[in-house]
Parts: C-alpha cells; structure tokens; sequence
C-alpha cells in the first residue's frame, strides 16, 4: 500500500505543476464530432493511441511496450518468456491482437503471446478496452490491440536504422524502409534481436539459466492507386523465434520453444458516390516445437492454416445517416501430435447504423450473427452513445455482447477434448467522461462485465483434466487516462498517466480471479529542449492472488518499477539520435508470476539512423 500511495503522490505532483504541451507520448481519442464522412469504426467506445516515437522509445516486444503504457497486467515468465495479458480482469485468451485488422491470437492456444511481437515493424498501436465481438469477432471480451502499418504516398525515400545492445547480451539490429511517390508505396521492416537473458535474480545466489533466446522479423507492405477512388494494399509478415525457458528451479529440466508464423493479407478499398466498400482475403500460418528436454530430439508440435474473407460496404445516406453491412468466413485447418487433422469453417453477418443526430450528439447500433456447425451461434450485439455537451466536456456510453469461441485444443486434444463445449458469453457497459482543454486530457471510465461459460481445463470424476464451461464471472472497475502537456519557449513536457480499479470475481466463490491485481498505475515524464531530451516512467502493480481460493499464503506482492532515458539529436539535420536508458532504475526485486523473477538494474543504449 505504501508503494500505490508514493505512485499516487507523484501522479499528484506532476498533475499539479504540468499544464500544456506539443507532442504527445500517448495520443488519447479524438471527442470532436465531424461532419464528414462516418469512418467504419466506433465513435462511442474509448481507445489510446500508441504513435511511432513512443513504440522505437519502449523495448522490443509488445508487453514492455503496454506494461508501461496502458491499464493491462501482463503476466510474464521471466523477461523474454511466455508473456500473456489480463485486460479488464480477463482472462489472456479474452484479449484480442489485432494485425492490420486481421485477429492473428492463436487457434491452438487462443491467446497471443505478446513477447512474439516486434513492435519496430509498427507504425502505430491503439487500445481498445471493453466488448469488440461485434467488430472483431472471438476474443474481444477484456478488449483488443491493433497493430497498424500506414501507408502514405507522395513521401519520397525514407531510412531508418536503430541499433540497440545492453546488459545480458541483449542486442537489436533493426530496419525501416519505405519509397513512395504520388500512385505506389513500398515499405520493409526487418529485425532480429537476441539475448543471452542471464540475468541474476535479486535476493538470491541464482542467475536467470536457459533464458537466452532470439527472434527475426520481416514485414513488407505495398500499396497501390488504382484509380481516383480504388486502392490496393498487400501486407506480408514472418516471424522466427527461438526461446529457451527459464528454470523455475534450479534442478528443473531444461526446454526450448521453437515459433515460426506468417500473414498475408490482399486488400482492396474503393470509396466513391458514397458507398465504401473494403474487402480483405488473409492467409495465416502458425508452427510450433517444443522440447521438454533440449538434450533430446524429441519435441511435440502444432500446426495451424488459417483463411480469412472479409467484405465490408458502409453507405452514407445522408451526410448524418451511415448504413453497414459486412460478411466474414473463416476456415481453420489444424493439425499436430496431440490433435488429429481437423478443420472449422466459421461466418459472420453483421448489419449497423450510424446517426448523428446533432452537431454535439452520435449513436451507433451494429447487430452480428455468428455461423458455424461446430457449437452454438451466438447473436451479438452494440449500441454507444457519445453526446458533447461542452467544449470542455463530453460523455461516452456503450453496452454490448461479446463472446469467445473454444482453440483446437479445447476442442480437438486427443482424448481429452471435448466437442460439447459453449461459447463464453460477455455481457458489457461502460460509462466514459472525457474533459477537453488547450491540449490536455483527462478521460474517467466506469465498466461492469458479466462473463457466463468460462471455459476451464478442471479435472473430472476420473481425475483427468478437461476442458469445460464452469464459472460465471462478474467485473467491474474504474478507470483514469491523463494526459497533460506545456511548451514555454524551446521547452517542452509531457505527462501521461493511466490508473485501473479491477474487480474480477467467481460469482459463486466471490474470490478474485488469479494474477489480477487491483489496483495498476502507469506514469510517464518527458522533457525535451531542442537537441536534448529525456523521459522517466514509473509502473505500479498491486498484489495479486495465485491460487483460486485467495489463499494469504500465496499472495504475490506488489512492485513498483521505473526506468529512465536519456537521448540526443546529432547531425545538421538532427537525423542521428544516441540515446542510454537504465531499466528498473531503482533495482527492485519483483515478479509478475510466482518463481519468475525480472531482472534487476540495467542497462540499454541505442543509436537511431534516419535519413
């Protein structure tokens, strides 16, 4: 408690001396409602934004990027590892990852492991909490993050190179191209880090044995005019990853994780006379190995192929009213050593409309049907509300109904799947009030989510564990997003600061659910004087419960960890940047999961090339 109230002090601090600026960390949702043409998105739900400067600044991976950057609580296996997310008191497979629009969690696991996503390939990343299961379609229950490439024409040829090393032999190496002129762009990312990851865990003789690992990512993205108002975009990503897994103990067996995954994606976008149509044809390929004993070839293994088909039409009405309409169709194909070759095809049907009533006043309604042979096809529903009563002040209100639809390994695992199973069903509303001035913001939002079908592996009368639907699950929380700026002559500051409340309860034991932590606090400082700049973050997480019963035992305690930075522009043009960070700058002995512990002080610097 101690350490949530200094987290909170010094929110406090800099809330009250900080009061304008010019270039966000965090960009916030726009509330100004347009005249314009409806974009197909959400006006009624909250999101942050995530831009490019803020992702090349955080590490590599997306759960460093988000832990310090968002209300989410990762649980992670030690730096490198596993890492999974709990998103409004959800469980990891309710959180849904999103790739240029296109769901890439894992069909075998259902959830995305976000230490396998490089973010330097990004040019942006938005989060979205709450129901997206009208949108997004399975997973979307905590929430979803979109992972987005821009492409621009008419920018000339861009480079970007950024070299980063530090502690523990940890090294990236990492690319960005694009050459566009006024009808065609052509962008590449490439990566590839690594790290011996023999850290020594704090308050203890042990290093940090078997963590080492490495990964290199590929990305390209293209995008052509066809016409005055045709346009034809191709993204394509791969992904290698080799990880061996930290010991938990020390006399543990030594294994190792092979990751390879490839998405590509054709899409085509028209916009004229009123009528927006986009339709986007995905293929997705996931491979895993993975080695109980790395001294043996031996090694289980799991292989998915996934094709995705995606129609969307908006048409505009009248310069208030927007129709839209949309089909998907989903075919899975999986196989592997614990599930014989099966294959899923899955549709959706989904109808909305858009009305802005007003200059100050927007509803939305969309209606979703899902379509499958496999199990019960839910009726999905969202309705939002967003009503600017002053130029200060705006409110948001949404409800909606989500769901999540059982992986391949619920379904398919030999001898212990089971076909039988249910949806899991989200019930949502959420209440947001957003104040608007200058540059500043600050965003409150309350929420309450109901969560029926759970579905768990628990063992049965036999004792052999299978998955079922067992628990019912009541959340509820609140929410606080800041955004503060200042610029006085060649001085600029920034602050932005996130706070999360979270209650996730068994309904029939009123325990809270495992590795979610009540209270979660984010902060960030940034300065910057021509040449010059620096930033410090601060990351707090309350303790958590690791066990079902809540036993006090059992308790993982709460940690607060910071970083800081330093960087400087170099160059006529100030296109060389170096820069130095020291990471958990006051070497606190934390862990976000029970005998996984995270590095103590250390060091990374970088130089980034752009020209």
């Amino acid at each position: 408690m101690k350490l949530l109230i200094r987290s909170f002090g010094l929110m406090a601090i800099f809330c009250c001396s900080i009061q304008a600026q010019q270039d966000s960390i965090q960009k916030l949702d726009e509330v100004v409602l347009k005249k314009t043409i409806f974009k197909d998105s959400s006006y009624t739900k909250t999101y942050s934004i995530l831009s490019d400067s803020l992702i090349e600044r955080n590490q590599a991976s997306l759960t460093n990027l988000l832990n310090f950057n968002s209300t989410i609580y990762f649980k992670e296996n030690g730096a490198g590892m596993v890492s999974s997310p709990s998103f409004r008191g959800t469980t990891a497979s309710q959180t849904a990852v999103l790739w240029n629009g296109i769901n890439i969690n894992s069909q075998t696991t259902g959830q995305t492991d976000f230490n396998t996503v490089v973010t330097r390939g990004f040019d942006q990343i938005i989060i979205q909490p709450g129901g997206g299961g009208v949108d997004v379609g399975s997973n979307a229950i905590g929430g979803t993050i979109a992972l987005e490439n821009r492409i621009e024409y008419n920018t000339g040829l861009q480079n970007q190179f950024l070299l980063t090393g530090g502690s523990f032999n940890t090294y990236g190496l990492n690319y960005d191209g694009q050459y566009s002129n006024q009808s065609s762009f052509l962008g590449i990312q490439l990566s590839h880090n690594a790290s011996d990851n023999d850290y020594p865990f704090l308050e203890s003789d042990r290093i940090n044995e078997n963590g080492q690992y490495q990964n290199s990512n590929l990305g390209l993205n293209a995008g052509f005019k066809l016409s005055s108002y045709d346009e034809l975009r191709v993204y394509f990503n791969v992904f290698d990853g080799k990880r061996h897994f930290s010991l938990p103990t020390p006399n543990a067996l030594p294994t190792k994780y092979y990751d390879f995954n490839t998405r590509s994606l054709v899409e085509w976008i028209s916009d004229k006379d009123g009528l927006q149509n986009n339709i986007k044809a995905a293929y997705l390929t996931e491979n895993y190995e993975f080695y109980p004993n790395i001294e043996r070839d031996v090694f289980s293994f799991g292989e998915v192929r996934s094709f995705i088909l995606k129609h969307s039409t908006l048409y505009e009405v009248s310069s208030s009213i927007s129709l839209i309409g949309r089909l998907n169709y989903i075919r899975n194909d999986g196989t592997g050593s614990d599930i014989e070759s099966e294959t899923r095809n899955l549709g959706s049907a989904v109808v909305g409309l858009k009305h802005q009533l007003s200059d100050d006043v927007i509803y939305e309604v969309n209606l979703r049907q899902e379509l499958n042979q496999d199990f019960e096809n839910p009726f999905l529903y969202s309705f939002g509300i967003q009503a600017s009563l002053s130029d200060f002040y705006a409110i948001k209100a949404n409800t909606s109904k989500s769901f999540r639809i059982p992986t391949f390994n619920d379904l398919y695992w030999q001898g212990l799947g089971n076909s039988e199973l249910l949806p899991e069903l989200s019930y949502q509303g959420e209440l947001s009030h957003v104040f608007t001035w200058s540059k500043q913001r600050i965003q409150l939002t309350t929420y309450y989510n109901q969560v029926e079908n759970l579905l768990n592996w628990v063992p049965d009368i036999s004792g052999i564990w299978r998955p079922q639907n067992t628990d019912e699950v009541e959340i509820y929380g609140l929410e606080v997003l800041t955004h503060l700026e200042k610029q006085w002559g060649d001085h600029e500051i920034t602050f932005d600061q996130t706070y999360a409340y979270t209650v996730s309860e068994n309904k029939a034991t009123g325990n809270q659910l495992i590795y979610v932590p009540y209270h979660k606090v984010t902060a960030a400082l940034s300065y910057n004087l021509r040449r010059f700049s620096a930033f410090y973050q601060q990351l707090y997480n309350g303790q958590v419960f690791t066990t079902t019963d809540n036993a006090q035992e059992q308790i993982l305690g709460d940690f607060s960890v910071a970083n800081i930075g330093l960087e400087y522009d170099l160059g006529k043009t100030q296109n060389y940047e170096v820069g130095v960070q020291l990471l958990n700058l006051w070497n606190v002995a934390y862990q976000s999961v029970q005998n996984r512990p995270m590095p103590g002080r250390n060091i990374n610097a970088y130089v980034n090339l752009t020209f």
